[in-house]
C-alpha cells in the first residue's frame, strides 16, 4: 500500500528512537492544549483530574520532584544539615549549655528535633506519591463535576499508559522514599530513648498544681531539696565539694525565681 512521507520516516526509526514513558508527559501536555484529539487523555474525565495530569502537578510541587532521580538522598542530607544547624542546634543549646559535659545530650536533642521534621516531610512525599500511584493503578477513575461525584472506566489504552507511567516513574520514586523513611524513624526512636534514659537534669516548665507541689516539696522534703541541689551542681559542671557559685536549679527560669522570692524577687541564692 501507499505510505505517506511522514509514515515512511516514522517506520524507518530504530526502536531506541521511540519515546519512553517520560516522554508521555510532554506529549500529553501538547495534546491537552486543545490542538490534538487528546489521544493521551482518558476519555470522560476533565483535564485537570486526569491521573497523568495529577502526576505532572505533583512533580511541580516543592520537594515532590526530589524522589525522581538518584540525587534524592543527597538532597535530604542537605535539608537535614541546614535544619540541624539553623534551627535544632540553637534550640537544643538553650537547654544543654554545659559543654563539653552535655555535648552528647545536645546532639541527641538536636537530632531528635531534626529527625522529627524530616519524618514529617518524607511522610508528606509518601502520601502524595502514594495517592497518584493509586490513581494510576485504578481501572475506574473517580472525578467531580458540577458539585457531583462520578466514575469513569478507563479504556485499554489508558490502562496500559497509566501502568507504564506507574512502573517507570512513580514506583521508583516510592522506593526511594521508603528507603529514606525507615532510617529516619529508627534514628528518631533511638535518640528519643537516649534522652529519656539520660541522667542529665533538665528544668521542665511546671504550672498550676504541678508547680505548687514542686515548691512545697522543695520546702518540706530535705532529701528532695538535696537531690535538686546535686542536680544544680551537675548542671553547673561542679563536683560535690565545689559549693561556691552553685545556684539553685530554678535560677534558669524567670517564673521560678519570682515564685521563690527574695533577693529583690530575683530568687533566693540566684545573685
Amino acid at each position: 500500500g501507499y505510505l505517506s512521507p511522514d509514515a515512511r520516516i516514522a517506520a524507518s526509526r530504530p526502536c531506541s528512537a521511540l519515546p519512553r514513558a517520560g516522554a508521555i508527559f510532554a506529549s500529553e501536555t501538547r495534546e491537552a492544549g486543545g490542538q490534538g484529539p487528546g489521544a493521551f487523555l482518558q476519555r470522560g474525565l476533565p483535564k485537570n483530574q486526569q491521573p497523568v495530569r495529577e502526576v505532572q502537578n505533583l512533580r511541580r510541587e516543592f520537594l515532590f520532584d526530589w524522589p525522581m532521580d538518584d540525587g534524592y538522598t543527597d538532597k535530604l542530607k542537605g535539608l537535614y544539615g541546614a535544619t540541624m544547624l539553623v534551627v535544632s542546634l540553637p534550640i537544643a543549646f538553650d537547654t544543654y549549655r554545659v559543654l563539653p559535659a552535655q555535648l552528647p545530650e545536645l546532639l541527641a536533642a538536636a537530632h531528635t528535633g531534626t529527625a522529627a521534621f524530616m519524618v514529617v516531610a518524607v511522610l508528606r512525599l509518601r502520601l502524595g506519591w502514594g495517592f497518584v500511584q493509586k490513581r494510576l493503578k485504578e481501572r475506574v477513575s473517580y472525578y467531580e463535576q458540577n458539585q457531583r461525584g462520578f466514575l469513569a472506566k478507563k479504556d485499554d489504552e489508558a490502562v496500559l499508559r497509566d501502568r507504564l507511567i506507574e512502573k517507570s516513574e512513580v514506583a521508583p520514586a516510592l522506593r526511594r522514599i521508603d528507603r529514606s523513611l525507615l532510617p529516619l524513624l529508627a534514628s528518631l526512636l533511638v535518640s528519643t530513648a537516649a534522652l529519656e534514659i539520660s541522667d542529665v537534669p533538665v528544668l521542665r516548665t511546671l504550672s498550676g498544681d504541678s508547680a505548687t507541689r514542686y515548691t512545697s516539696q522543695l520546702r518540706g522534703d530535705d532529701e528532695f531539696a538535696a537531690a535538686e541541689q546535686a542536680k544544680a551542681r551537675q548542671r553547673m559542671g561542679g563536683g560535690a565539694g565545689e559549693q561556691e557559685n552553685v545556684k539553685p536549679l530554678y535560677c534558669d527560669s524567670r517564673y521560678y525565681k519570682i515564685l521563690a522570692g527574695g533577693n529583690s524577687q530575683g530568687g533566693v541564692g540566684c545573685n
